[in-house]
C-alpha cells in the first residue's frame, strides 16, 4: 500500500521529452455494466442511459438543439450505443451578429417544480446528480487555456421565474480549466447574492483529462435555517468540492431543489470544430459514485498519445482509499479550496496487452491478481479503483506510468438487496457520510 497526494491534480502533467521514450498513454474508459446495476441503488429516482430513445423531447423538459448539432449520436458512447454529442463550430463559421457562445443544453425538471411536466413529485432538501462528460481528443481550449464554462447546474424554479430562488453552478473556470464550483442566490434572509466561489484542485489543463470518460457528480443539501446548506463534488471517483454551512437557501422553502440542467454554452466561442459528450446521466437523494464494473472489466485503452509503431501496454489496477479533505483558504467563513486530494492505492492486479490491443480485460488470463487479491480471479466487490498505464515504444524504451486516473465502482456482491447497494469502499462521501 502507498499514500501519496493524488499527483496531476494541481499541476499540468510534463509531456515526456522527445527523444527520451513513448508519450505517456490513459485510459479512454473503463467499460460499464448494462444496464447499470445503479438503477436500484437507493435514492434513485431518474436513470438516462439514451439507449431506448430517439430524441430528447420525452425525457427532458426544457432543451435547445443548436440547430441540430447537440443531439443523440452513436459515435462516441460511454455506455451501450449512443450518447450526447454536442458540436461546436468555429469562430470563423459564426453568422454576424449571431451568438458565438450558442450550444445545445437539456432540462430535467423533478419535486415541486411549477413549470414543466414533473415525473417526481414532491420536496426534495438533497439531489445527487451523476453523469459521463468527455471532450474529444485533441479538444483545443480557446486561447490555448480557456474551456467551455458551462457543464452542469442544478437549482430551484419558481412560478414564472425561470432564475429561481437559487442555482449552484459546475462550471470550468480560469486558465487551468479547474473545475468551479459557484453559486448564486436570491433566497430571501441570503447573507449574499453570489457566495464565494469553490476552486477545485482537478483540471483539464492536465492532459490525462481530455479524449476520455469522465465520472462528475453534484450533491446539493438544504440545511435547516441560515448557514445550513452543503456543496460537494466529485470528479473521477473523487470527492474534489465539500462546501459546509453555506447559505444558499437561508431556510427558505417555499419551492425546493427542482431542475437539473445538463449545458455545453461557450462564452466567446470555439476556435474550431469540435464536440463534447455526455452519457449515463442520473438523478438522487444519495451519493451515487462511478458507473458499476463487473469483477473482470475491461480496460479501454486511449486511441492518444500512442506511438506510432508501440508496442505492448503494462497496466495496473489499484483499489483506491481517498483519505479526508483538508482546508486550504476560506472566504466569509465559507470554504473556497482544499488541499489536493489524497489517496492510498493497493495494486491488486498487473497485467499487458498485446501490441495493437486497445482493450484488455483484467482476467488471471491477461495477469496476476496481487496484494490482497492474490489467489483470487477477480477484483473486490463494492470498491473504487482506478487505473494506471504505461507503453513501450518502437525502440524498446517505456513511456513514464501515467498518474492514477479512470476511476471506477465494481459492483455489489451477488444477492445484495437494494437497500444495502451503498457507494463503494474507498468512496470519500465527506460530511455527508452516514
Amino acid at each position: 500500500m502507498c499514500a501519496l497526494a493524488l499527483a496531476g491534480l494541481a499541476s499540468v502533467v510534463t509531456p515526456t521529452v522527445a527523444g527520451a521514450g513513448p508519450e505517456t498513454p490513459k485510459v479512454e474508459r473503463v467499460r460499464p455494466l448494462s444496464p447499470d446495476p445503479l438503477r436500484a441503488a437507493p435514492g434513485v429516482f431518474f436513470c438516462e442511459d439514451l439507449e431506448t430513445i430517439t430524441d430528447l423531447k420525452g425525457r427532458f423538459n426544457d432543451l435547445g438543439l443548436n440547430d441540430g448539432r447537440f443531439g443523440l449520436t452513436a459515435d462516441d458512447p460511454f455506455s451501450g450505443e449512443k450518447s450526447i454529442q454536442q458540436t461546436y463550430i468555429p469562430l470563423t463559421e459564426i453568422p454576424e451578429g449571431a451568438d458565438p457562445g450558442n450550444a445545445g443544453w437539456v432540462w430535467r425538471f423533478f419535486g415541486d417544480n411549477p413549470n414543466g411536466r414533473v415525473e417526481n413529485p414532491g420536496k426534495y432538501e438533497t439531489v445527487v446528480a451523476r453523469w459521463y462528460h468527455k471532450f474529444e481528443e485533441g479538444f483545443t481550449p480557446r486561447d490555448d487555456t480557456h474551456f467551455p464554462p458551462k457543464m452542469a447546474q442544478m437549482g430551484v424554479f419558481r412560478p414564472g421565474d425561470w432564475s429561481g430562488a437559487y442555482r449552484v453552478y459546475f462550471w470550468i473556470g480560469g486558465e487551468d480549466g479547474h473545475i468551479s464550483i459557484e453559486r448564486r442566490t436570491r433566497a430571501p434572509g441570503a447573507h449574499r447574492e453570489w457566495l464565494p466561489n469553490y476552486e477545485c484542485q482537478w483540471r483539464f489543463s492536465d492532459p490525462v483529462n481530455v479524449g476520455r470518460w469522465i465520472h462528475f457528480e453534484l450533491r446539493v443539501a438544504l440545511g435547516k435555517g441560515k448557514r445550513a446548506d452543503q456543496i460537494q463534488a466529485w470528479a473521477d471517483g473523487i470527492l474534489v468540492c465539500d462546501v459546509v454551512g453555506d447559505d444558499l437557501a437561508a431556510g427558505y422553502r417555499e419551492y425546493t431543489l427542482n431542475g437539473m440542467q445538463w449545458d455545453c454554452y461557450w462564452n466567446g466561442g470555439s476556435p474550431v470544430k469540435q464536440s463534447r459528450f455526455y452519457d449515463d446521466l442520473m438523478l438522487a437523494t444519495e451519493p451515487i459514485g462511478p458507473a458499476r464494473t463487473g469483477l473482470n472489466p475491461v480496460i479501454v485503452l486511449s486511441e492518444a498519445p500512442v506511438e506510432a509503431k508501440a508496442g505492448a501496454f503494462e497496466v495496473e489496477v489499484a483499489e483506491a482509499s481517498q483519505k479526508p479533505l483538508v482546508v486550504a483558504h476560506t472566504v466569509d467563513e465559507v470554504v473556497t479550496r482544499h488541499q489536493v486530494p489524497e489517496f492510498e492505492y493497493t495494486v491488486v492486479w498487473k497485467g499487458s496487452a498485446a501490441e495493437g490491443s486497445k482493450e484488455l480485460e483484467v482476467s488471471s488470463e491477461n495477469g496476476e491478481f496481487v496484494g490482497p487479491r492474490a489467489g483470487q480471479d477477480g477484483l473486490r466487490p463494492n470498491a473504487l479503483h482506478m487505473v494506471r498505464v504505461r507503453q513501450e515504444g518502437p525502440s524498446g524504451t517505456w513511456s513514464e506510468w501515467s498518474r492514477w486516473h479512470a476511476g471506477f465502482a465494481t459492483t455489489w456482491a451477488e444477492a445484495t438487496p437494494p437497500e444495502e447497494r451503498t457507494p463503494p469502499k474507498g468512496y470519500l462521501l465527506g460530511h455527508a457520510r452516514k
